[in-house]
């Protein structure tokens, strides 16, 4: 059942009313881009930033002291 359906049955307020639409419509926009993803990538997970070399900390991280 959609939103808009569902809030259709609890209240006249047009504007939940209005916000339950767009609700479905981002829904159906979610769901088209989870399909693509889909079709397109393999399921093996992907680190969340490139590795970068492991000698190189942070800017500065290595020669701030503690006072």
């Amino acid at each position: 059942m959609s939103y808009a359906a569902q809030v259709k049955v609890m209240t006249a307020d047009p504007g939940a009313r209005f916000l339950a639409e767009v609700a479905d419509e981002l829904k159906s926009q979610l769901d088209a881009l989870k399909a693509r993803v889909d079709t397109c990538c393999d399921d093996s997970p992907s680190p969340l930033a490139p590795l970068g070399d492991a000698k190189v900390g942070a800017p500065g991280g290595a020669d701030t002291k503690v006072r």
